[in-house]
C-alpha cells in the first residue's frame, strides 16, 4: 500500500507540473492572440483614420452621403495625439458592472452609432494594454486637458490695441538704422508733411445781344463779360489746428445803348477776403476766431444817374468774431461749417466823400462806424453728382439796433476742364440803408441772380 502511495506521488508531481505549464502556455497564447487581434484592429483603425483625413484635404466630394466612410470618429484622436492617460479607460475596464459605451442611452441605436462604439471599445483596449505594458510613455493627464482655457478666434480678434500697451512699451526704439542693417547703406529722406491744401478755380463768361435798328420787337444791344477768380489754402494738421483762407475775385460788365452817360456799368463787382482759425475743443467743435472782409473794385453806378454809389474801399466792411464752430466730416470731399459766434466786432469804413455813398450807407457826416454783436456763419460745399456741386454761404449779424444777412448759392456744372455753366443767386437783407431803398414788395430784401456758360479752369 505504501508502495502505491509513493508510486502515485512520483507521477503525480510530474502530471501537476505538465498540467499548469500547457495551462500557462494556453493563457499566453490567449493573452498573445488577444493582443496580435487589438493590434491589428488599431492598425485597422489608424489606417482608417489616415484614409479619411487624406479624403478630406482633397475635397474629395464623390462620397455618398449615406456612406459609413464619410464620417470621422473623435475618438482616434487618442491612438494618433501625445501620450495621455485617460481615466475612462482604466474606470469602465476595472468596474464591476461594465457596460460598452453608450450602451445605455435612451436615443435611437443606428448603424454609425454602433460603429463609433465599436470603434470607442476596441481603442480602449489598446490602451488598457499600453497602460499596463509602457506606462512610461503617458506624460500627460486628461485632468491636465480639462483645465486648459481654450481661446476662440473671435475673443483673439477683440483684443483691444490698448491692451498690447505693455507689450509695446518693452519694444527698444531703434535710433540708429545702422544697428539693425551692420554694413547695408541705408539713405534716409525724412519729409516733413504738408498739412497745406490749395486750389484755385478762374472762370470767364462772355454773351452778346444784337438787335437791328428795325427789329419788329425792338430790343437793347449789349455786350456782358464777367470774370471770377477764387483761391483757397487750408490747414488742416488732422489734430489740433484747422485754418481756412479765401479770396474771391469777381469782376463784370454790361453795355447799354440806352444809357446815354455811361458806356459800361459793372454787373457784378466783389472783393472778399475770408479767413477761420480753429483750436479743436471736441468731437467736430472748434475754438473759432473769425476775420471777414468786403469791399469792390471799380466805381458802381445806375443807368442814366452821374452819382456814384459804391467805389474801392468805400465802403470797406470788415467782420471780426470769436465763438465755436462744428464742422462734421463728410466723404466725397463735401464740407460743412456752422460756426456761432456770439462775440462779434463790425467795422465800416469810407474813404471817399462822396456824398450819395455816405447816403447810401446811412452814414450821413461820417467816414467811420462800429458796432458790436453776433454773428451766425455757414458755409458748404456738396458734390450733388458728378460735375454738379452746390455751394452755400450764409451769415446773419445782428448788432441788436440792426440786421444785416446774406445768402448765396452757387450751382455749378463741369462739361468738361475748360467749359462749365454756373447758376449764381444772391438774397440780402440790410434795414440799415436809406429808406429808399425799402421796396413796398420786398421790403428790405434784395434780389440778385445771373446764368453764366464760359470757360472755366480749376488748378
Amino acid at each position: 500500500m505504501k508502495y502505491e502511495v509513493i508510486c502515485m506521488n512520483k507521477y503525480l508531481f510530474p502530471l501537476l507540473f505538465v498540467m499548469i505549464f500547457l495551462g500557462s502556455f494556453q493563457a499566453s497564447a490567449q493573452r498573445s492572440e488577444s493582443a496580435a487581434a487589438y493590434s491589428r484592429e488599431a492598425s485597422a483603425i489608424v489606417s482608417k483614420y489616415k484614409k479619411e483625413l487624406t479624403q478630406i484635404r482633397k475635397n474629395v466630394a464623390d462620397v455618398e452621403p449615406d456612406s459609413a466612410e464619410k464620417p470621422m470618429s473623435p475618438y482616434l484622436f487618442r491612438l494618433l495625439g501625445p501620450g495621455v492617460y485617460y481615466r475612462s479607460v482604466t474606470e469602465d475596464k476595472l468596474k464591476m458592472d461594465y457596460t460598452l459605451p453608450g450602451a445605455n442611452t435612451s436615443i435611437q441605436s443606428t448603424g454609425l452609432m454602433d460603429e463609433y462604439r465599436r470603434i470607442n471599445t476596441s481603442i480602449d483596449e489598446v490602451l488598457f494594454e499600453a497602460y499596463a505594458e509602457h506606462p512610461e510613455r503617458f506624460h500627460y493627464h486628461d485632468r491636465q486637458i480639462a483645465a486648459e482655457t481654450s481661446v476662440s478666434p473671435a475673443s483673439a480678434m477683440e483684443t483691444k490695441a490698448e491692451d498690447l500697451a505693455s507689450i509695446y512699451n518693452k519694444v527698444e526704439e531703434i535710433k540708429d538704422v545702422a544697428q539693425v542693417v551692420d554694413s547695408v547703406e541705408v539713405d534716409l529722406q525724412i519729409k516733413k508733411p504738408n498739412f497745406w491744401t490749395t486750389t484755385g478755380k478762374f472762370s470767364l463768361q462772355f454773351t452778346q445781344n444784337y438787335f437791328s435798328e428795325n427789329w419788329y420787337k425792338g430790343g437793347n444791344n449789349n455786350v456782358t463779360l464777367l470774370s471770377n477768380l477764387v483761391l483757397e489754402a487750408k490747414y488742416d494738421d488732422q489734430k489740433r489746428v484747422q485754418w481756412d483762407n479765401k479770396l474771391d475775385l469777381r469782376l463784370g460788365f454790361v453795355t447799354a445803348t440806352s444809357d446815354s452817360i455811361h458806356r459800361y456799368l459793372t454787373n457784378n463787382d466783389k472783393i472778399y477776403l475770408f479767413s477761420k482759425l480753429g483750436i479743436k475743443a471736441a468731437k467736430n467743435w472748434f475754438y473759432t476766431v473769425s476775420f471777414e472782409a468786403n469791399s469792390q473794385f471799380l466805381p458802381g453806378h445806375k443807368a442814366n444817374d452821374r452819382r456814384t454809389y459804391s467805389k474801392f474801399m468805400a465802403p470797406l466792411d470788415v467782420y471780426v468774431s470769436l465763438g465755436m464752430d462744428w464742422k462734421p466730416k463728410f466723404k466725397n470731399g463735401n464740407t460743412f461749417s456752422l460756426a456761432l459766434l456770439p462775440l462779434s466786432y463790425k467795422m465800416r469804413y469810407i474813404t471817399d466823400d462822396e456824398e450819395a455813398i455816405h447816403a447810401s450807407y446811412n452814414m450821413r457826416g461820417k467816414d467811420f462806424q462800429q458796432d458790436f454783436g453776433s454773428k451766425i456763419e455757414f458755409n458748404s460745399k456738396i458734390k450733388i453728382v458728378k460735375d454738379f456741386t452746390w455751394k452755400c454761404r450764409f451769415y446773419y449779424f445782428t448788432s441788436y439796433e440792426y440786421v444785416e444777412s446774406e445768402m448765396e448759392n452757387v450751382l455749378s456744372f463741369q462739361f468738361n476742364k475748360y467749359i462749365s455753366s454756373e447758376v449764381y443767386t444772391l438774397w440780402r437783407f440790410d434795414d440799415n440803408r436809406s429808406r429808399k431803398y425799402y421796396d413796398d414788395t420786398l421790403g428790405f430784401f434784395q434780389f440778385k441772380e445771373y446764368f453764366t456758360l464760359g470757360l472755366a479752369y480749376n488748378f
